[in-house]
């Protein structure tokens, strides 16, 4: 591989790790006989996405160094480029660097960069939006908006908003359309998986795959409160298709419809409220480093 020219983008506070990315871990691990690098540290959202848009005749490759929000605004960007980008994992769930199988230790994620290959894999659209790991609507949907607006980040946090507002939340009636088909459910989730995980090794769906060419649309009917921590193990162990509460669509194309509007979020970002949904998959549409 000839020398590749990169850029670091760096969220300083994703995950509520302000800090722990030091430029002194690149200088002693990164192969600099593969590398020219520089890095650049975001200053608020949406600037990672401005900043590669505004390079990319400069450099070969973009690094996110940070969360699913941080990587989801660094490949949107090269979207349509022969450039690639990869995932320093530094978040709070680290789902697509997790599915690739990238080490969470700093040191060790970059280090792996030396011998990692350029491959293509596929991404979404959701209403036009690109997506690279997973979206969703409803209860999931919910949390993330919640979570957004909590000044506490991590796991921890996660779980304890996932259970004070399962006691509130309702199923909706959902119409999911593909291949000449509708099927009408009532459901308190539904995800739009690219790849396997939420983040934190939560795989929402087992059997997606990155390369595949389709997606996966996971559904969840309403649950009781006791059968949370079997439907937890289960997420952690990559057998959540095994429960009776789970249904899963594989699409190339598909639209969902609600009567009223259902909290939606893309790549773990709250992104407000939708009525409908336009899902559809690029395959091999953007080239990653792992």
């Amino acid at each position: 591989m000839t020398r590749q020219r990169i850029l670091f983008i760096v969220n300083p506070i994703s995950g509520g790790k302000p800090g722990r990315f030091k430029e002194e871990i690149l200088k002693s691990t990164l192969n600099i006989e593969l590398f020219n690098y520089k890095v650049y540290y975001t200053k608020s959202a949406g600037d990672g996405y401005d900043r590669v848009k505004k390079k990319l005749d400069k450099y070969d490759g973009f690094i996110a160094v940070g969360g699913d929000g941080t990587v989801n605004e660094v490949f949107k960007a090269i979207i349509g480029t022969d450039k690639w980008f990869s995932v320093i994992p530094n978040g709070s769930g680290n789902g697509l660097a997790r599915t690739l199988q990238v080490p969470m230790d700093l040191t060790k994620a970059i280090k792996k960069l030396n011998s990692a290959t350029i491959k293509s894999i596929d991404y979404a659209l959701i209403n036009g939006e690109p997506f690279i790991n997973v979206a969703g609507v409803g209860f999931d949907a919910k949390i993330a908006s919640k979570f957004k607006k909590s000044t506490k980040r991590g796991f921890r946090t996660y779980a304890e908003i996932t259970l004070n507002e399962f006691k509130k939340m309702k199923s909706r009636r959902v119409k999911i359309s593909f291949d000449d088909k509708t099927y009408n459910k009532r459901i308190l989730m539904a995800s739009f998986a690219n790849s396997t995980q939420f983040g934190n090794n939560a795989h929402i769906a087992p059997n997606a795959k990155l390369n595949d060419g389709k997606l996966r649309i996971v559904t969840f009917k309403k649950f009781h409160w006791f059968s949370i921590p079997y439907l937890a193990w289960l997420l952690f162990n990559r057998a959540i298709d095994q429960s009776s509460f789970y249904q899963e669509f594989v699409v190339k194309k598909a639209t969902i419809r609600t009567k009223k509007k259902i909290h939606l979020h893309i790549d773990g970002e709250a992104c407000g409220k939708v009525k409908k949904i336009d899902l559809e998959v690029v395959p091999g549409g953007v080239k990653v480093m792992a």
